[in-house]
């Protein structure tokens, strides 16, 4: 009698704890969305990094020196390895999910004392000091601060 109720406890919780794995393999296979400040982001299975951002001035580092972009962007993506992070053209917001991105927090694989990180398939975005965001992938990155300053 008392094996068959072990069994059944132990059926029961790996019935209950299956949906929790499959979830958690699915996820690792597809891209992973979040969202830090204004910045809505996705890392894709291939560590391509993309986000979607209200209009911004973006600066290239080319041949160590920084070259601003004449125009403002609402697209960063980090996706080949010969080119370093640049804007993105795609139409409509394909980093973003249908009523926007979960915080980095709730999908942090990694906390540290300014903040939170998401790494997946190689790359890795995170929140620092002062509301800073940066993403690093395919051996490039990019970082932006914005300074707001009340009186």
């Amino acid at each position: 009698m008392k094996r068959s109720i072990k069994a059944a406890v132990a059926a029961c919780a790996a019935g209950a704890l299956a949906p929790l794995l499959f979830t958690n393999t699915a996820q690792a296979a597809g891209p992973v969305y979040f969202s830090m400040g204004s910045f809505q982001c996705a890392i894709s299975a291939d560590g391509t990094v993309g986000c979607d951002t209200s209009p911004k001035l973006m600066s290239i580092k080319l041949g160590g020196s920084y070259l601003p972009i004449p125009f403002q962007v609402s697209q960063v993506v980090i996706n080949v390895p010969w080119a370093p992070a640049h804007p993105g053209f795609a139409a409509g917001t394909p980093y973003t999910l249908p009523g926007g991105n979960p915080d980095i927090s709730t999908v942090a694989t990694g906390h540290d004392m300014w903040g939170s990180s998401v790494s997946h398939a190689g790359a890795t975005c995170s929140t620092g000091f002062h509301g800073s965001v940066s993403c690093e992938a395919k051996g490039h990155s990019w970082t932006y601060y914005e300074q707001i300053t009340a009186g």
